[in-house]
Parts: C-alpha cells; sequence; structure tokens
C-alpha cells in the first residue's frame, strides 16, 4: 500500500467482511465465528498480562491520567483499559469500525471513539494521555507512516507517560522459504490489480530493534523493557503470550515499553 487512503479503503473492506476475525485472526473463528463475549474477554486478558508484566518490572503507571488505545479497531482492548484508568479513546482508521465500537459500547461511558485519518491526532493536546497501547496495528502499516504516528503518540504522551507498542522485527526462515514468501506476495499482488479490487488484505512489515532504537533517540524518550511475544502469529487469537526465544520460523515479533522524559 502507497498511501493512507488505501490502507483506509482496505481495512474498511475487511471490517464490513468480518470485522472480528480481522482482529484476531483464529483461523477456528473466521466467517463470522466470534461470539462478542469471547472476542472483549482476549482484550481483557491481554491487559491484564501487560500491565501484570510491567508492575513486575517495577515500571509506575498514572492511573489518574487517560489512556489511549491506537488502533482501536471495535474496541477489544479500548474497553480492557477503561477498567484501570479513567477514561480510554480508542482511535482508528476504518469509520466502520469504529461505528461498531460505539455500538458495542452504549453504556461504557468511559470508553470514547474517533476516527484518525492522518498521521496526527490533532483532536488530543500535548500531554493528555498517561499510558498508550497499541496491539497488533503497526505490522500492518508501512515504516514511512509508522514513524509519523510515534512521533505524533510521543507528542501526546505526558512526562513520565508509558507508551508499549508491537511490532515484528523480521521474518525468519530458510532462504527458500523467504524467496517463496516473496513470490507468494507478488503473486497476490498481481491477482488483485489484475481481476479483484475487492480483495481485502493483511500487509506485513517489520522494523529490527536496531531501527527502532535509532529512531526513538532523540526524542524524550527511553525503551525500558523489550520482550518477544506472539503477536505476529497469523493465526493470533487474542491469547498474548511472551516467549524465551525466537519461533523457529516466521514473524518474530516484540513488544516495546518506552517511557518519556520527566
Amino acid at each position: 500500500m502507497t498511501s493512507l487512503r488505501e490502507l483506509q479503503r482496505n481495512w474498511e473492506g475487511l471490517a464490513q467482511t468480518d470485522p472480528l476475525w480481522s482482529i484476531c485472526t483464529d483461523p477456528e473463528k473466521r466467517n463470522q465465528r466470534w461470539s462478542q463475549e469471547e472476542f472483549f474477554a482476549t482484550g481483557k486478558r491481554e491487559v491484564e498480562i501487560v500491565l501484570g508484566h510491567l508492575g513486575g518490572l517495577g515500571i509506575p503507571l498514572d492511573i489518574a491520567a487517560p489512556a489511549l488505545d491506537f488502533g482501536c479497531g471495535v474496541g477489544r482492548l479500548t474497553r480492557a483499559l477503561a477498567g484501570h484508568f479513567p477514561e480510554c479513546w480508542g482511535v482508528d482508521i476504518s469509520p466502520t469500525m469504529i461505528r461498531m465500537a460505539q455500538d458495542f459500547h452504549k453504556g461504557h461511558e468511559c470508553c470514547k471513539f474517533c476516527v484518525n485519518q492522518g498521521c496526527d491526532l490533532p483532536m488530543f493536546r500535548d500531554g493528555y494521555f498517561g499510558f498508550i497501547y497499541s496491539s497488533i496495528v503497526f505490522q500492518h502499516i508501512e515504516r514511512k507512516y509508522v514513524e509519523s504516528y510515534w512521533r505524533e503518540l510521543i507528542r501526546l504522551l505526558k512526562p513520565g507517560g508509558v507508551f508499549v507498542f508491537h511490532i515484528p522485527d523480521h521474518f525468519k526462515a530458510s532462504t527458500v522459504t523467504k524467496v517463496r514468501h516473496k513470490l507468494g506476495l507478488r503473486r497476490r499482488l498481481a491477482r488483485l490489480l489484475k481481476t479483484d479490487r475487492n480483495e481485502f488484505r493483511m500487509d506485513m512489515h517489520c522494523i529490527p530493534e536496531a531501527a527502532i532504537r535509532k529512531l526513538l533517540s532523540g526524542h524524550q524518550v527511553r525503551i525500558v523493557d523489550v520482550q518477544r511475544t506472539n503477536s505476529a502469529d497469523p493465526g493470533f487469537n487474542g491469547n498474548l503470550k511472551y516467549l524465551d526465544d525466537d519461533p523457529e520460523r516466521g514473524f518474530v515479533s516484540k513488544q516495546y515499553c518506552v517511557r518519556k522524559d520527566t
């Protein structure tokens, strides 16, 4: 994809086709098989795992300040975060996802949602959020836009605030498998361009840890923790796990915890 407009069109298509599965891609839940209860329960477990991990590391969180769920989809994690912070905003590029999030959260006064179509978030003032979380989002966005989003999210983070995000580090495979993977992507792209304009896809992008450390340097933040996770698994079902080692093959995903200087 070459523009945010194309990214929005793609995720609008996924939202209108199979919204819950497009967020948690468990093969057994495809074709509208997620129940709302099961789906939102995965968000509650994920947030408890992440906040418990940060607590175990002694990383302080400002639970009196609002939180932000960036790339919220229908609010799977927004609802869970609102149980720990006075309010949680969910932003997403897909208007359909946001409409569904608002419908799912009627009566949840602490959950607020808005569409975000650009690389900035002008609706929020500097330093508004004490905690920002983004899970299984940046992997689907081209690097040039990811860098812009990170700069903006750092702007929104209050001094001492914490930003946690997931992104694949690299794709691990044999040379033959890598070639096949690239050829498969090219074939799918050619088919999309020539035959089916209604085919929507989930592009995957990686940024190595060394590059992330360089990108974030000079932005008044520091990386305080890095963990391998299973969040880039093709069939991720919302059951977040921390891994001791890289998977034998596939995408190696990492969770970064970044704290803004006080």
